[in-house]
């Protein structure tokens, strides 16, 4: 859950925003819509901790993470649903691509399986298999298998 309380910013001393309140909740999908410039990627950039506020509180649930993808509409052609959203969690994303390059060897040795074990570890412990899961369920109920994988 991400509780915002009272938060304010300002550019120039014009106020972007005044003492906004909102409450994410769990299970819950959000949009911000508004018109181009009203300040819609500056808020999510203060969710994330990119940009600070001047004032108010952001409060995000221990053991909670926030993903966070640049907004860019290229950035991310050449690569599937999967590693995307997975890009999203940084750290999430270099165990997985480290796991599935020792996967990937045709000489797989004794310290790659401890490594692999470990790395699958590491996978579980950052919400991977859970990811994986809820990718695969929003591109099947999309009818987009084939997008997860290139």
């Amino acid at each position: 859950m991400i509780t915002v309380s009272d938060v304010s910013l300002s550019f120039s001393e014009k106020p972007l925003f005044k003492d906004v309140n909102l409450k994410f909740t769990k299970g819950n999908c959000y949009g911000i819509i508004g018109a181009n410039g009203a300040g819609k990627s500056t808020f999510l950039k203060l969710l994330s901790g990119e940009l600070e506020k001047d004032s108010g509180e952001i409060f995000m649930t221990p053991g909670e993470r926030m993903a966070v993808l640049k907004q860019d509409h290229f950035a991310y052609d050449e690569y599937s649903v999967k590693d995307t959203v997975m890009m999203g969690y940084p750290k999430l994303y270099e165990v997985s691509k480290a796991r599935d390059e020792i996967y990937a060897k045709a000489d797989f040795t004794e310290e790659d399986g401890i490594r692999s074990a470990e790395l699958e570890a590491e996978f579980g412990e950052l919400g991977g298999y859970e990811a994986e899961n809820q990718i695969e369920q929003m591109l099947s109920g999309l009818g987009l298998e084939e997008e997860l994988f290139p």
